[in-house]
C-alpha cells in the first residue's frame, strides 16, 4: 500500500499473482472455451505478466477455480482439448421484484437521456442479462427496451457517423423492395412515435430522408469525401394549426411564425415532400394548409384516396 501511495502505480510486488492469474483464466473461460495454448499465449502477451506459464501451473489455477465452486469440463482432443466453464457460483441473480424496479428505472431514464446515453444504458443492461441465468429478465428487457432487437455495435457506429456528418452506404431492408444499398449523408438519430430513425440527406434522391434504424442491416462503406453541390430543391409550406402552443413540439424543419389565441401559423421547409405530408396528416382535422397551392391540392388528393380506401 505504501508503494502504491508513493508511486501511484501497480507493480508486480503489489499483486497476488496467483489470485490474479486465476481470475484471468476465469475471465477467459467466461468469454469462450480455451485450450492450454490459448491461455499460454494470453499470459505471454498480457500487459502485467508477459511470461510463459507452464501447463502444470495452468492446471493448478483451473483446480483452484473448481475448488471455488466452478464446474469446468474439457472437450475431446479432436475438438481442441478446450476447458469449458459450465457454471460458476458468482452468477448474478435477480428476483421478480428487482426486475420490476429495473424496468421502472429504465423507462424513467429512457425518457430523458440522449441517444448516446441510451445506447450505453442498453449495453449495460444487456451485459447484465448475458451474465445471469434468468430468462424473465431477458424477456422483460426486450419488452421495454427502445432498442430491442437492434445491433448495439451498429447503433454506436451510426451515432458516430451522425456526429461526424459522414457520407455512408448502408444495406437497408426495405418493406417494399427488400435488401438494397442506399447512400446518405448522416445528420442525427432520433425517435418518432417510439421508433428510432436516422435523418440525413439521400444521395440517390437528392432530398432529405429518414430511415428506420431497425431495418438497417449494416454500414457497407464510409466515404472519404462527401458529395458536393447536391441539387436539392426545398419546398416551403405554411399551415395553420389549432393547438396549444405549450404542447406543440416543433421539428427541426418547422418555424412558428405567429400565435393568435390557439391558432398557430407554422412554416415548414424541407426537400422531402413525403415527410411534410406525413407531418401534416398527423395533425388530422386540426391542421389547414395555406400555401403553396399545388401542395395543398396534392394533399387533398391524397386525403380523397385515403377516404376511398377506407
Amino acid at each position: 500500500m505504501k508503494e502504491f501511495i508513493k508511486n501511484n502505480k501497480i507493480t508486480y510486488n503489489l499483486m497476488s499473482f496467483t489470485a490474479f492469474k486465476t481470475l484471468l483464466i476465469f475471465s477467459l473461460l467466461l468469454e469462450a472455451p480455451r485450450s492450454y495454448k490459448d491461455i499460454e499465449e494470453y499470459f505471454a502477451n498480457h500487459d502485467f505478466i508477459r511470461e510463459k506459464i507452464s501447463i502444470d501451473t495452468i492446471r493448478v489455477y483451473i483446480n483452484s477455480l473448481k475448488r471455488a465452486g466452478c464446474i469446468i469440463t474439457k472437450t475431446k482432443r479432436n475438438e481442441g482439448s478446450k476447458f469449458v466453464l459450465v457454471s460458476h457460483p458468482f452468477e448474478l441473480t435477480i428476483n421478480p421484484e428487482q426486475i420490476k424496479a429495473l424496468s421502472k428505472i429504465y423507462k424513467t431514464i429512457a425518457k430523458t437521456v440522449d441517444i448516446h446515453d441510451l445506447i450505453l444504458l442498453e449495453k449495460f443492461l444487456r451485459k447484465i442479462s448475458d451474465n445471469m441465468q434468468n430468462e424473465d429478465f431477458a424477456k422483460n428487457l426486450n419488452k421495454i427496451s427502445l432498442l430491442s432487437g437492434m445491433d448495439i455495435n451498429l447503433l454506436e457506429n451510426l451515432f458516430d457517423c451522425c456526429a461526424k456528418k459522414n457520407q455512408i452506404v448502408i444495406t437497408y431492408n426495405s418493406p417494399r423492395s427488400g435488401y438494397t444499398d442506399m447512400e446518405l449523408i448522416c445528420d442525427k438519430l432520433g425517435f418518432e412515435n417510439g421508433k428510432l430513425y436516422i435523418y440525413g440527406t439521400s444521395i440517390d434522391f437528392s432530398q432529405s430522408t429518414y430511415l428506420t434504424v431497425s431495418r438497417i442491416v449494416n454500414i457497407k462503406e464510409i466515404k472519404l469525401h462527401k458529395t458536393q453541390n447536391l441539387d436539392i430543391d426545398e419546398i416551403v409550406v405554411k399551415y395553420e394549426l389549432r393547438a396549444d402552443v405549450q404542447e406543440l413540439q416543433l421539428k427541426d424543419y418547422e418555424k412558428l411564425i405567429s400565435v393568435n389565441n390557439n391558432k398557430l401559423l407554422i412554416e415548414a421547409k424541407s426537400s422531402n415532400k413525403f415527410l411534410l405530408k406525413q407531418r401534416i396528416l398527423s395533425f388530422g382535422s386540426q391542421c389547414t394548409v395555406l400555401e403553396p397551392e399545388d401542395f395543398r391540392h396534392e394533399l387533398i388528393t391524397t386525403l380523397k384516396k385515403m377516404r376511398a380506401e377506407y
